[in-house]
């Protein structure tokens, strides 16, 4: 009996054997079947990242045949690599321990890569050997609005990039969680710029739509002599858009305007107790607000009282600007047979005129080379992706501010980087601190000044609420002889600032509910003036500056709650640095 009965159990046990042993021979399948893969792939990520190289030397030479051949390959090789990790082997992996982890960021990084190259680089490339010199109104409309080639593919590459950041890079071998890091660090880069760039790029086709023509203010700001959205008020254009372009209808520089008793349009109390009463009363200061609305308000009303057209936009530029259309565009000629180009521009603009023309020379000089500009954009042209390679840079630093006379665009504008400096504020998040300059030199010795922005943060109280700390250090590099150069430049004494040195307010808006902690200047308590301005809790203080002198103005605030700290700051000609750094405390700030 007992010998009948073992056969049947290894009858009944061979089934399982066997299942076991094609279960194994199919894991092992698997395996060779994924690592095979795997080092085909590999193939193609290294085939990726040779092409991204030359795409990226292709977009910094801009080389527009060799961007094409670079995206080509990237794409190719893309692909490949999407294909060869989209079986359903490969997807099971993706879940297995060590292994999985990797196996999904390939796959997730290709998607990306192909993504990109599909959905954005492709359709940019289209646009751009599509346009020409002669830009019509209907292909500015059609490449800028909400739904236009340039808003999808800024969608395309957010969709990309998010994609990306989801990838556990520290999960990855090595030489895989590097190429993650540095794709996704560029892509995030990218969609920083181009996102923000997209909505404000679909602004145009409103302020300028062919079917409604419309008046549009143009105002050039003079960063030398800094104010809050930029610089003085140097210039006004006069535009007017319809269905065959834009033309110029007319110019006037600030001397245009001389300075009135009163205000020439409301302004709220709490600025005049900020900056004194210029506001509204000098027209160099009408980019002294932080609420862009109230600028345009400012303008339309300065502009209208000397005989100008009611604007139904406003728009504010600066010099930089300016270079950077050049740099995409090429140099200018000038009537006096001089070129003005990207590399001579800020010298061209901003120094040389005050310290070798009379007031009368400059007014021409800046006259003539505002119609050459004004030429150059608006008559000869630029493509619409000419237009965003050059406008690129300029948006994310704050130095196009916008205004539109019809509601729905203008909060269209109040969603974007375009709202001027009390917007960029609001979108840089609930822990963003406004550092505007406006100078009171009465000359143009800020291009001069270097600047550097710290902020500290950290609990040093014993109530537990969070002390904030910005810190902005100016230093003049004027020669040791500076006040030997013409007034125009130094301001002459004028303004109670010594020719030669330079006189900076210097003004700290933090976030809404924050407590004024006092100001120093170099360590010592300084007076300044703090109240609610534009909807922020605002300090401002004085330095003067004198050549080769650095200050140091430290405002302290105390906040409650624990919000990252962002900076946003006035445009200016040399971009201050920016770092964070840990608090320390004090007996000072420990109160």
């Amino acid at each position: 009996m007992v010998g009948a009965v073992v056969p049947r159990r290894r009858h009944r046990a061979l089934p399982y054997v066997l299942g076991a042993v094609v279960l194994l021979c199919m894991v092992l399948a698997a395996a060779v079947w994924v690592g095979l893969r795997a080092f085909l792939v590999k193939d193609e990520l290294e085939g990726m990242q040779s092409a991204a190289s030359q795409l990226t030397d292709a977009v910094a030479a801009g080389d527009l045949h060799e961007l094409g051949v670079a995206n080509e390959a990237m794409t190719t090789h893309a692909k490949h690599a999407v294909d060869l990790s989209g079986d359903p082997v490969w997807a099971l992996a993706q879940s297995l321990p060590l292994i999985g982890p990797n196996l999904s960021a390939v796959r997730t990084t290709a998607l990306a890569v192909h993504t990109t190259g599909v959905e954005v680089v492709t359709p940019l490339l289209r646009l751009a050997s599509s346009s020409d010199s002669a830009t019509g109104m209907s292909q500015w409309s059609s490449a800028f609005a909400d739904d236009g080639a340039i808003a999808q593919a800024a969608a395309a590459l957010h969709r990309a990039a998010d994609s990306m950041a989801t990838v556990p890079a520290d999960e990855l071998v090595p030489p895989l969680a590097s190429g993650v890091r540095q794709l996704n660090e560029l892509l995030t880069t990218a969609d920083d710029t181009l996102g923000p760039l997209a909505s404000s790029a679909a602004i145009i086709p409103q302020l300028i739509d062919p079917a409604s023509p419309k008046t549009i203010l143009v105002m050039l700001q003079n960063p030398a002599e800094l104010r809050t959205g930029g610089g003085i008020t140097g210039t006004f254009i006069q535009l007017r858009s319809s269905a065959g372009g834009i033309q110029m209808q007319s110019i006037r520089d600030s001397t245009a305007f001389p300075y009135r008793a009163e205000p020439i349009a409301p302004v709220p109390s709490a600025l005049s107790s900020l900056y004194g009463d210029v506001v509204g009363r000098f027209v160099q200061d009408t980019s002294i607000p932080a609420d862009f609305t109230l600028t345009a308000r400012l303008a339309s009303s300065w502009w209208t009282s000397h005989g100008g057209a009611q604007p139904d936009a406003v728009v504010s530029i600066d010099p930089l600007v300016l270079q950077a259309i050049l740099r995409v565009s090429g140099p200018l000629a000038l009537p006096d047979g001089s070129e003005l180009s990207a590399d001579n521009l800020v010298d061209r603009l901003l120094v040389e005129p005050y310290m070798s023309m009379t007031s009368q020379q400059q007014g021409v000089f800046f006259l003539h080379a505002t119609q050459a500009l004004a030429k150059r954009l608006f008559v000869t042209g630029l493509s619409p992706v000419q237009w965003v390679q050059a406008l690129m840079t300029p948006v994310q630093d704050g130095r196009i501010s916008a205004w539109s006379a019809d509601a729905k665009t203008q909060k269209a504008i109040e969603r974007g980087p375009l709202g001027g400096p009390l917007v960029r504020q609001k979108l840089a998040g609930t822990g963003a601190y406004a550092v505007y300059f406006n100078d009171n030199t009465g000359g143009k010795m800020a291009s001069y000044m270097t600047t550097k922005i710290t902020d500290a943060s950290g609990t040093c109280r014993a109530d537990g609420k969070r002390t904030v700390q910005i810190a902005v250090s100016l230093t003049s590099t004027a020669p040791k002889n500076a006040g030997a150069m013409p007034i125009s430049m130094t301001g002459g004494g004028l303004w109670g600032v010594g020719a030669g040195d330079i006189g900076m307010n210097v003004s700290v808006a933090a976030p809404k509910g924050s407590y004024f902690g006092g100001v120093t200047v170099d360590g010592v308590i300084t007076p300044s003036v703090n109240v609610d301005a534009e909807g922020h809790p605002t300090s401002i203080a004085h330095v003067n500056l004198q050549p080769g002198e650095t200050n140091v103005i430290a405002f302290q605030f105390i906040v409650t709650g624990h919000h990252d700290v962002s900076i946003v700051h006035t445009p200016m000609l040399s971009d201050p640095q920016v770092v964070s750094e840990p608090l320390r405390c004090s007996a000072r700030n420990k109160l």
